[in-house]
């Protein structure tokens, strides 16, 4: 019997005990709230698929580099990346005009082929220092230039 008393008493103090954070989380005192720090594998990446054709955005955030390039008619723009060996590398593909996608062999990185407006998103550790093409495979959008580098230092 007593068991039974101690298990109930300590199931009332735990929903106390969250119906007292539930309230005091949602209130407006100015008390600091403890917030976990991301750490790059956790960390929030922000997405700009709607990127202006012309815009190349990067973003460094510790490890992890956000670039968005934009695909159109046979370029790529940025037609260079630059980043560190180890970098989580996070590309968002914006196709601005036709039908394209975005590949680098050595990191085993494609997307799939996308129409003008959408845009497509792949992660990779660039894990080796080198110099590699990324490129377009839709017909012979690569030997018409449709090409960038990826320096990896």
């Amino acid at each position: 019997m007593n068991s039974k008393i101690l298990i109930a008493a300590v199931v009332l103090l735990v929903v106390l005990g969250t119906g007292v954070y539930l309230l005091t989380k949602n209130s407006t005192t100015t008390a600091p709230v403890p917030v976990a720090t991301p750490t790059p594998t956790t960390a929030a990446i922000e997405e700009t698929p709607t990127a202006a054709p012309s815009e190349a955005m990067t973003k460094t955030s510790g490890t992890v580099k956000e670039i968005t390039v934009t695909g159109s008619s046979f370029k790529f723009v940025p037609a260079t990346i630059s980043v560190k060996k180890g970098d989580t590398v996070k590309v968002t593909f914006v196709n601005s005009g036709g039908s394209h996608n975005f590949v680098i062999d050595e990191f085993s990185v494609s997307t799939k082929v996308i129409a003008s407006g959408q845009s497509e998103t792949v992660s990779f550790v660039a894990d080796k220092v080198g110099t590699y093409e990324y490129y377009c495979t839709v017909g012979n959008h690569r030997q018409k230039g449709m090409v960038g580098k990826l320096i990896v230092q």
